[in-house]
């Protein structure tokens, strides 16, 4: 198994490249060398480090050499570990019972730093400084039985706190913006949340048409790409609303 796995490494690193060339503006480290994939990811870039989560461990892989990866660290985060997601120096880990926070400032050898635990259920995480927003599911072999948006207050990065819960239908992915947080509801729609007060988002529009699953903001070319079911949605963001250009089913 893990001589699969080193195989794979350096093909995974091509695509992510590929997909992640022009990183989002939200989520740059201090050397802009961060490639972010949507909320639902498993894998994540930042200072020339691959990160990779499974459902207990995190590993880190210089890319120093990108045709050679090394691993550098593992580390026992929890139990039903599903999402990862990089902030500036900071690594967001979602899992169906809580959200953790670990450090990269030696980006070799990530360290924790603190967690905020929450209902069991399916567990997405987006973040900047000062905040967290985590998207819980049920329905799901997650189990739990809330639908919902929780947002945490991680200014103080040892002890993060809810500061608010916002009922969903059938949240999943999410993906934001400065000023501007898109969440999938699943059949439900794309929601759109203005975020200028980050801890009382407020509902601006709603984008039906497809089940959306995950959403990666590529602000650059003001494009949203939304995994959605049978393929990929491709939106212009034009304010609060979108204007669907295409769809690549699989």
């Amino acid at each position: 198994m893990k001589k699969i796995l080193y195989v794979f490494i350096p093909i995974l690193f091509t695509v992510l490249l590929a997909a992640c060339s022009k990183g989002n503006k939200g989520t740059e480290s201090a050397s802009g060398d961060t490639g972010q994939g949507g909320s639902l990811a498993r894998y994540t870039i930042a200072n020339q480090y691959l990160y990779m989560v499974d459902m207990r461990e995190l590993k880190a892989f210089s890319l120093a050499n990108p045709t050679d990866p090394v691993l550098t660290k593992t580390v026992q985060v929890g139990t039903d570990i599903e999402t990862i997601f990089v902030f500036e120096d900071k690594l967001f880990i979602g899992s169906r019972q809580a959200m953790y926070i670990y450090s990269i400032t030696n980006p070799s050898s990530p360290q924790y730093l603190g967690e905020a635990s929450h209902v069991r259920a399916c567990d997405p995480v987006i973040a900047n400084q000062d905040y967290a927003y985590v998207t819980v599911r049920s329905g799901t072999d997650c189990g739990g039985t809330t639908n919902a948006l929780y947002v945490y207050n991680v200014a103080n990065i040892l002890n993060p706190t809810q500061v608010n819960v916002i009922p969903m239908s059938s949240p999943y992915g999410l993906g934001k913006t400065d000023h501007v947080l898109y969440v999938c509801d699943g059949g439900n729609g794309l929601k759109v949340y203005d975020i200028t007060s980050p801890v009382y988002p407020s509902h601006k529009n709603t984008i039906n048409g497809e089940i959306f699953y995950d959403v990666i903001v590529d602000e650059a070319d003001d494009l949203l790409i939304c995994m959605v079911q049978g393929g990929t949605a491709i939106y212009r963001i034009n304010g609060y609303n979108l204007e669907k250009l295409a769809k690549i089913v699989n």
